[in-house]
């Protein structure tokens, strides 16, 4: 038996190959396979393609799920997404890493610690200000940031959605070619989040922008090609290309997707591993440099398999744990 096939199955898959992209940029660079095909292409590594993937698809689908929603009733729906599972991961790697140290406070005052539970602590490092950045990336800063802009993005793309697309264009290009935020690389640039939440959030506004189309299709197969296998020219920095690959390969995701017909084993699966996208990123480049430590790279792939299992199991007990949370409140 077969179930119609719906958007958030499209876009569950399409998670968890963000997610496992980002999984393997990282390990390859821990594991010293920096030049791996599994880690860059011409013109720039899959962590950002990874990156770029995931702010779209958060646009998209918290435009879809918010557009009408009450401010109080996001602000929470919001909160209990993000900051159960990022303190519950914060704790268990921050008690782990000061037993390994024999140090509580390894990152200076013992106040940095709310740095952390704000989810902050990874981005404030860019400015060199210390802290007990542990879990997560930059990334978690950046969608928290997003989802309180998002209260502002929703009343733009309405009242004003041709002007809202030109600034936030304009101060993309800005970051690109001159770098407004200096000490941030482009990719954690707010700018360059804006800009790919803005799309992806303009994709669920007009739905004509998604459709199948054989010309959308060639393109998007065109560009993915170049970026990947052809050495691009770029002005200020090559973060063009990077994003314009991640559009590209989302929209080929979900043309590809939306063609198949799941069953509800398939569905209820999919659901399932997508649900484990955010503690999976939390926790992954932790528990992948204990693995690599205890076991080296001498047999990579069983090195490779370990850190994905652990990863996968420590996920999925930190999203059981906090769901409890989620759907009691």
């Amino acid at each position: 038996m077969t179930m119609k096939t719906n958007r958030k199955t499209q876009f569950d898959i399409i998670r968890i190959l963000a997610i496992l992209m980002i999984f393997n940029y990282h390990f390859c660079m821990e594991s010293g396979a920096a030049e791996s095909i599994f880690c860059v292409y011409k013109n720039g590594g899959w962590g950002s393609v990874g990156t770029s993937i995931f702010f779209l698809l958060s646009g998209y689908l918290i435009h879809m799920g918010s557009k009408n929603t009450n401010i109080k009733t996001y602000i929470k729906k919001r909160f209990l997404s993000i900051y159960p599972a990022l303190w519950l991961s914060f704790i268990i790697v921050y008690l782990l890493t000061s037993i390994k140290r024999n140090n509580y406070l390894w990152g200076g005052e013992v106040w940095r610690i709310i740095l952390s539970f704000l989810g902050v602590d990874t981005y404030l490092q860019y400015y060199y200000i210390p802290t007990y950045s542990c879990v997560g990336e930059w990334f978690t800063a950046m969608i928290i940031f997003l989802y309180i802009t998002y209260l502002l993005l929703r009343i733009l793309i309405k009242k004003c959605p041709n002007i809202s697309t030109i600034v936030i264009t304009i101060l993309y290009f800005a970051e690109c070619i001159i770098g407004i935020q200096k000490n941030v690389p482009a990719d954690a640039s707010i700018f360059t989040a804006l800009m790919l939440f803005w799309i992806g959030m303009l994709l669920q506004e007009y739905p004509t922008m998604l459709q199948t189309k054989m010309w959308k299709v060639v393109l998007a197969v065109i560009i993915s090609v170049a970026v990947m296998f052809i050495k691009l020219p770029f002005i200020g920095n090559v973060l063009p290309w990077k994003n314009l690959l991640g559009i590209a390969i989302f929209y080929l995701l979900h043309v590809i997707f939306s063609a198949i017909k799941f069953g509800e084993t398939s569905t209820r699966i999919l659901k399932f591993f997508s649900s484990l996208s955010f503690a999976f990123y939390l926790i992954h480049h932790f528990v992948m440099i204990q693995i690599i430590e205890r076991y080296g790279t001498n047999i990579i792939a069983f090195t490779y398999l370990m850190a994905l299992i652990i990863t996968l199991v420590t996920a999925s007990a930190i999203t059981n744990i906090t769901n409890k949370l989620r759907y009691n409140s």
